[in-house]
């Protein structure tokens, strides 16, 4: 994975979860576009994006009108509001993978061939790649499980139980 594009709950997700930081440990080129940023304008964790997209560490797609007509007929996207419309598009144009935790944003990147990855996948690069430990993960999915995160309970209980019994 050399390019990621994020959807507005992955961002927030990483920033409730105070793993941010330890995303961008990965190395990976990390992309959004307008119609996220214009989404999570609104969020409390807007600051945070803020800098991040003002450093240029985030990398944010602005996209015209004929463009954004584009994003609207991309056929995978269909169903889809057009910030999620726009992230899909984004990653088929870039190549890159998905980060995203919505169910119907990952079936519809899924029939488009587009790699998505989630809250969890993160999760377990970071572990693979010795950024964080596993009581780090466990306190982490927590804090964003306690913060609303839409995340997949059996999902998250099977990885608290794992990473709890490898300490």
């Amino acid at each position: 994975m050399k390019i990621a594009v994020k959807d507005a709950c992955v961002l927030i997700d990483l920033i409730n979860g105070g793993l941010i930081g330890a995303w961008f440990k990965l190395g990976i080129e990390t992309w959004t576009t307008d119609l996220v940023i214009r989404q999570v304008r609104k969020e409390s964790q807007w600051p945070v994006v803020e800098a991040l997209q003002a450093t240029g560490v985030i990398k944010v797609k602005s996209f015209d009108d004929a463009e954004l007509k584009k994003v609207r007929d991309f056929q995978y996207a269909a169903s889809l509001g057009i910030e999620d419309q726009s992230v899909l598009f984004l990653a088929n144009e870039l190549k890159a993978v998905l980060l995203t935790s919505d169910k119907k944003l990952r079936a519809q990147a899924s029939a488009a061939k587009v790699r998505v990855m989630g809250i969890l996948g993160i999760l377990d690069e970071l572990l693979a790649q010795s950024i964080i430990t596993q009581q780090s993960a466990v306190e982490k999915l927590q804090a964003m499980m306690e913060q609303g995160a839409f995340l997949p309970s059996g999902e998250c209980q099977k990885r608290l139980e794992l990473w709890l019994r490898s300490q």
